[in-house]
């Protein structure tokens, strides 16, 4: 009679006396398999509490959301977009004058600082303009005898002395009678153009990842590369953010190789100049050093907004230092939303404003809204080491002008985007990849998330910006 054995039979007993059951099946480290072979189960049989919920340690990393709120959108056919805007009607310059004691003509010899040569200071200067200096005294221009230089003569006496270089306003002119009429003027415009910049994301994921489930659940479900998608997503807005607030000034960087040769004359990478460089290189700054702001440096923005024709209402995005010192000085004053704070751009709805995260306070008319910018304190970026953004401040004008020839208002500022024939490149998202996808587009076995984008940065008016600068 034959005798069947099994290689797998144990004469061991099937229960055993231990301290506790949990100490037993939990430390079944070792599992057996059905080849005979064992596998580590770190967690024995027992099953795993792993809590679905995913925790946001770092709270909502988007830094979106300050061109949005504060910009219009424009679409544009080119890569290169322009706009002009009108220059101040009225001239000033800076020039010396030399004393002419005892000359023949009554006249002194005034030479204009050849720095204003191209400030429109001498071509807007004609024989006949009355003209006065910082320190009240009017002249009379009687002469041009070169291209930067006029006779002037003092009104009240026939020799006005040497004069240190001095600014000068054309205050209006005078003429004898029975003269012919000044040489017409022509106005001036400021000439603004920017770039359009190509920014793109990729998110890519294999079939097999696909079907995976996890133990945690993401905004999609349990599955863990729409985490993925998601992130990329998030990424790539922050990108096409952050290139329309920090773009350097560029009018298009030829793409070279590591050999510093120019791989293609027609081929360049163009870089759109944000808002940020925007008021730093146009606009107005203050540089505050290393002191806490004080109530006499914003009385000197004030005045220097109000002298150039500033918004009323500004849009002040400040670094965590810069907004502890806000809050520091107008705290001890009793000062925010006091002396009349409006909310115009709030629909006058205050409310509106501190559900958005602004504090709003008034001087001098002006009305600042408030709200610290966590990209000048974002760990990964401005706020990295060595930063000094967190002492940033940038006021944006929170009107709108209004277009002389549409009538459309204009804001502040606002995004141009490529579009023509109902093709836009406002935002592009494509899905290739023969994964997941029910049309397939490849042979692939991945799924792939193609995001795109084409825009650029538009400022209008950087004379109604400051930026506060502190280190």
């Amino acid at each position: 009679m034959a005798t069947v054995s099994n290689a797998a039979a144990k004469l061991t007993p099937s229960a055993v006396k231990v301290a506790s059951s949990f100490n037993y099946v939990s430390s079944a480290d070792l599992v057996s398999r059905m080849d005979g072979e064992t596998t580590t189960a770190a967690q024995g049989i027992h099953k795993r509490d792993v809590d679905e919920q995913m925790i946001k340690r770092y709270g909502d990393q988007g830094i979106t959301g300050l061109l949005e709120l504060h910009g219009a959108k424009k679409e544009c056919t080119n890569n290169l977009f322009e706009h002009y805007e009108e220059d101040f009607i009225h001239n000033n310059f800076t020039a010396t004058i030399a004393d002419n004691a005892g000359g023949t003509d009554n006249a002194s010899t005034m030479t204009i600082n050849s720095a204003d040569d191209t400030a429109a200071g001498h071509t807007a200067l004609r024989v006949g303009d009355l003209i006065q200096n910082a320190g009240g005294n009017v002249y009379l221009v009687q002469e041009r005898t070169t291209a930067l230089e006029f006779h002037v003569q003092l009104v009240g006496t026939t020799n006005s002395g040497a004069l240190a270089s001095s600014e000068f306003a054309i205050i209006g002119n005078a003429y004898a009678e029975g003269t012919s009429q000044p040489d017409g003027l022509t106005p001036r415009v400021h000439h603004y153009q920017n770039h359009t910049q190509i920014i793109k994301e990729t998110f890519e994921v294999t079939g097999s990842e696909a079907t995976n489930i996890t133990y945690i659940k993401t905004d999609g479900g349990y599955l863990w590369y729409l985490k993925g998608e998601a992130d990329t997503y998030k990424r790539f807005q922050d990108y096409c953010e952050l290139a329309c607030v920090l773009g350097p000034t560029g009018a298009g960087t030829e793409v070279v190789n590591q050999t510093g040769a120019t791989v293609d004359t027609g081929d360049r990478v163009y870089l759109t100049e944000g808002l940020l460089p925007f008021i730093e290189g146009k606009g107005q700054s203050m540089d505050l050093g290393s002191s806490a702001i004080t109530m006499a440096d914003f009385d000197a923005a004030v005045k220097s907004l109000d002298k150039f024709r500033g918004a009323k209402e500004m849009a002040l995005y400040a670094g965590i230092n810069l907004s502890l010192d806000i809050d520091d000085l107008l705290a001890s004053q009793g000062a925010y939303a006091a002396g009349g704070a409006n909310y115009g751009t709030f629909d006058n709805n205050k409310d509106m404003a501190l559900n958005l995260g602004f504090n709003s306070f008034s001087r001098g008319g002006y009305t600042f809204h408030k709200k610290t910018y966590d990209l000048f304190n974002h760990p990964a970026l401005l706020g990295a080491t060595g930063f000094n953004y967190n002492g940033y401040g940038m006021c944006i004008p929170m009107d709108s002008s209004k277009d002389a020839r549409s009538g459309e208002k204009i804001p502040a500022l606002r995004i141009r985007y490529k579009a023509a024939n109902g093709y836009s490149r406002e935002m592009e998202h494509w899905l290739t990849g023969s994964a997941v996808l029910q049309n397939k587009t490849n042979q692939t076995d991945t799924l792939q998330c193609n995001y795109r984008s084409e825009r650029g940065f538009e400022g209008f008016a950087p004379n109604r910006f400051l930026l506060f600068k502190k280190s």
